[in-house]
């Protein structure tokens, strides 16, 4: 018997950035999506790597203010941080990415690591959050 290997996960991401890719120009729909470095995040104190692909996306709402304007939702993307990091003892924010009501995406603890947004679910799902309270 013979084994394959499976693709470095290098690959894994490239094809997955590629059929994202493709998506958004069949769509012409995609958000902006601001990386934590173009909106000002700290740099995570720690990180755990996720193995992809993932089984589970999980959406969330922040339960915080909504946020209309990029500087708005800057100015909550790093209070929900400093919130995670320095009142909850997590690494990092605990999303994935979060979506604000300015119409962009921005960035958590992205793609591949994971997240403290859902637990048991945490290794094994991308966690979304959109800022506001939707109860």
């Amino acid at each position: 018997a013979h084994s394959v290997e499976a693709p470095p996960r290098s690959v894994k991401m490239l094809r997955l950035a590629v059929l994202l890719s493709a998506v958004c120009a069949i769509t012409h729909g995609c958000p902006t999506i601001l990386s934590k470095s173009q909106w000002g995040g700290r740099s995570p104190t720690c990180r755990t790597g996720m193995q992809t692909p993932v089984s589970y996306v999980i959406i969330h709402h922040t339960e915080g203010s909504h946020c209309t304007s990029q500087s708005a939702c800057i100015s909550q993307m790093k209070s929900i941080q400093n919130y995670h990091i320095d009142s909850r003892g997590w690494c990092d924010i605990g999303y994935s990415f979060l979506v604000g009501e300015d119409g962009k995406v921005y960035e958590g603890r992205g793609w591949t690591t994971v997240g403290a947004h859902a637990p048991n679910y945490n290794s094994n799902s991308i966690g979304i959050s959109v800022m506001g309270s939707f109860t």
